[in-house]
């Protein structure tokens, strides 16, 4: 889906990567600092070096900025040719662990969190723009496994998909002590998978 950094400017000079990736690394530090209802355009602007008006050319007011920064903080993995259903889930899950595992982004997200109670549209963008699409990244795989007919075909894939994210989730935010390893994404999906699996017909 494209983003606010992917849009083309209709006129003028090409944008400066270098100054968008100073924008959002401004918005970051700020975030991690002030939470988002602290977190102003000037003071991004003033934390990149750069002018408010470049800022405004790049994003249209604070919730975009917010999301365009928070969805810079990692990228989904790339699809490897060739992979089963558990190594691509156990990648997808393990990049959902490597997102939250900075102490950058260990401090945003829960501020994150608690700015979406007083802005719905905050969450709602977030929702949209970044976790919709990796969601969908799980559900083409959970559907390859019904396919392949490692999965039950009667399993739906919103609600596995939250079985497979949701202690992920709950390990990063809330239960931190000790944090969680790159051994626990194989884990969940190991036994998320146990679940999911068909029926054994009786000997």
């Amino acid at each position: 889906m494209p983003t606010a950094l992917d849009a083309p400017k209709a006129t003028g000079r090409p944008r400066d990567p270098k100054l968008d990736r100073s924008i959002l690394a401004a918005t970051l530090d700020l975030l991690a600092s002030d939470g988002y209802d602290g977190l102003t355009i000037e003071g991004v602007a003033a934390r990149a070096g750069v002018g408010k008006a470049s800022v405004y050319r790049r994003f249209p007011g604070k919730e975009e900025l917010v999301v365009e920064a928070v969805a810079s903080l990692s990228e989904p993995p790339e699809r490897v040719a060739g992979a089963g259903v558990r190594d691509e889930l156990v990648a997808l899950l393990e990049a959902v662990r490597r997102k939250s595992d900075s102490s950058l982004a260990g401090k945003i997200f829960p501020r994150l969190l608690g700015a979406s109670a007083e802005n719905p549209a905050l969450m709602a963008r977030y929702r949209e723009q970044v976790l919709e699409p990796r969601r969908r990244r799980f559900h083409e795989v959970l559907r390859r496994g019904i396919a392949e007919g490692t999965i039950r075909p009667d399993v739906e894939v919103d609600h596995a998909t939250d079985l497979l994210v949701g202690p992920m989730a709950y390990r990063n935010l809330i239960r931190t002590d000790p944090p969680p390893g790159p051994d626990l994404a194989a884990r969940i999906v190991d036994d998320v998978l146990v679940a999911l699996a068909p029926s054994k017909d009786p000997a």
